[in-house]
């Protein structure tokens, strides 16, 4: 006497897709009068109550798609910054002045009549309850950033992989991934006083997707293909771009502020006619290429609303066991935050998504709080390495660069470098992760095989 949802719809699809639609089936379809109940919410409001007659198999198929392009609007007007402007204007980014991206879920029942002529009763869709529909879909976003003129959106399973930018792009000239919300070549011959303006996609996509378009690079070639310069301009608010409002921002530690189902910032377009990038082109300009690049950088610790201050470590710090703990996100939704003394009695911040696994160095058992549904779990003592003496560090103590270190295997081995200020370090790594680190060149070290450590440039 239950609903279940058979099929729903991919994550983040375009609005125009012929995908739109829902299967469902319960166990009640022989009663009198039966047909499937259902409510459709936009961005957390109840818009639309509808029915559903089962076919010939019993399913109720519902489509949506209808009553979602009603509310999606895309107009060629955008913001930059706080600023309004039309979106054909862009640079170096811009994000849509109203409801491009929304959030919507369908809540699932149904209705029957005991008799052949008798009245119908609703219910909830769990068990005998009465009541208005309940049987959640999953929370989903639709878009109309591609304006209709995409061939591929209009596609019944529009597949939103190749559109999410994530890592750095292999070429200036990708044709299966990393690619903008358009169809249009991917070499142009324009007039210089054309403006033209690209879509992408950008920030949580839905609960554990993300788009990371970090920065755009504009290279300029004269007619011998020679690079006159390149310009590179971050994804930041005070760009035009958002959500993040400064260089040293992660995508991963903004949802405390700018919550995971946030639409505002899901489609953004980026500039990239000769108008557009006017004040940057140099004399003699023949060609030039337009590329998103994202790098993962800096720390996945949540910004909080309220930062509180870290407290500074005793000048002779108290002995601590360093034990080593798995940290598991038992939730299927939510993220969880874990609070710690690391080693050096210094507090530490870690965010776990839902289902995520990370091993982290504790100062001693219970120097911890939680919030979510986190696991620990004791591992082993934590591998710290012999000290050696230290020369008294000068204001450079080292050449620092950044390391690119890729952990391709399902272990977490540790990773022992010195940091740029002198000070010796031992970082645990997460299986099959990349992650980019500072610290004194030459000094980095993993007996791991499968641990690459790549440098990757000055910091």
């Amino acid at each position: 006497m239950s609903i279940a949802v058979l099929y729903e719809p991919p994550i983040f699809q375009p609005v125009l897709t012929n995908g739109l639609f829902f299967t469902v089936s319960a166990d009640t379809t022989n009663n009198y009068r039966f047909r499937y109940t259902y409510d459709l919410y936009i961005n957390g409001v109840n818009v639309f109550q509808g029915k559903a007659t089962p076919n010939p198999y019993g399913l109720g198929v519902v489509d949506v798609s209808r009553i979602l392009q009603t509310y999606c609007n895309n107009m060629p007007i955008s913001v930059w910054n706080t600023t309004d402007i039309y979106t054909h204007q862009t640079f170096p980014f811009s994000r849509p002045y109203s409801d491009e991206t929304i959030n919507y879920q369908v809540k699932f029942g149904y209705e029957y009549s005991s008799t052949e002529l008798g009245s119908v009763t609703g219910f909830t869709g769990s068990g005998n309850t009465q009541g208005a529909p309940s049987v959640p879909s999953t929370l989903l976003k639709t878009f109309q950033s591609t304006m209709g003129v995409n061939g591929r959106a209009t596609q019944q399973n529009f597949d939103i992989d190749p559109f999410v930018l994530s890592g750095t792009p292999t070429t200036s000239n990708p044709t299966t991934s990393g690619l903008f919300l358009t169809n249009t070549p991917r070499t142009r011959d324009l007039e210089l006083e054309d403006y033209y303006t690209l879509a992408f996609t950008n920030y949580y996509l839905d609960g554990s997707i993300i788009s990371e378009p970090y920065y755009v690079k504009y290279n300029f070639y004269d007619d011998e293909g020679i690079l006159l310069t390149g310009v590179t301009v971050d994804n930041i608010t005070t760009n035009g771009g958002g959500p993040r409002t400064n260089c040293n921002q992660v995508y991963q530690a903004l949802p405390y502020i700018i919550p995971s189902g946030n639409t505002d910032y899901n489609t953004l377009y980026v500039g990239a006619g000769p108008r557009n990038l006017l004040n940057i082109m140099p004399p003699n300009t023949a060609q030039y290429t337009v590329q998103l690049f994202g790098k993962f950088t800096g720390t996945t610790s949540p910004i909080q609303p309220t930062p509180t201050p870290t407290p500074t470590p005793s000048a002779t710090p108290q002995t601590c066991p360093c034990l080593t703990y798995e940290v598991f996100n038992a939730s299927l939704e939510a993220q969880g935050v874990l609070y710690y003394l690391d080693c050096n009695r210094i507090q530490r911040t870690l965010v776990v998504d839902p289902q995520e696994t990370f091993f982290v160095c504790v100062c001693n058992t219970g120097s911890w709080t939680i919030e979510g549904n986190l696991i620990l779990t004791y591992d082993s003592p934590c591998s710290i390495p012999s000290p050696t003496p230290t020369p008294t560090p000068s204001s450079t103590p080292c050449v620092c660069g950044e390391y690119e270190v890729d952990n391709t295997g399902e272990n977490s081995p540790v990773l022992f470098y010195t940091f740029c200020d002198g000070s010796s370090q031992a970082y645990t790594l997460s299986p099959n992760t990349i992650e980019y680190i500072c610290g004194c060149v030459g000094t980095f070290s993993c007996s791991d095989p499968a641990v690459s450590i790549t440098y990757a440039g000055p910091c």
